[in-house]
């Protein structure tokens, strides 16, 4: 067969579309809800994020509207020593998968 072709007719070229996968949700936003805290204490802008795993464990950071976080500043140590006589450091763990 004869291809039929019209000069005149000036087609746009075919538009190339490549089908993608959305990535995967990470692990925070596959296991956790996020609950968020405005203004800790009274302070404005000292936001947290409570994450909340399916197994009702929760694990407390700072939003990421929290000035730490939005001046850029890095977090140079944590102390775990509530007072003189108390350390969570010193915290007993128990369970089967807790002893790694």
């Amino acid at each position: 067969m004869e291809e039929l072709r019209c000069p005149e007719a000036k087609l746009a070229p075919p538009e190339v579309v490549i089908a993608t996968e959305a990535p995967p949700p990470s692990l925070v936003d596959r296991y956790f809800t996020r609950w968020y805290k405005a203004d800790v204490k009274g302070k404005p802008c000292e936001d947290h994020c409570i994450l909340q795993h399916s197994n009702r464990i929760c694990v407390i950071t700072l939003a990421g509207s929290h000035p730490v976080l939005q001046s850029g500043k890095a977090i140079q140590r944590i102390s775990y020593q509530i007072s003189n006589n108390c350390s969570r450091l010193e915290n007993k763990v128990s369970g089967k998968f807790k002893r790694r």
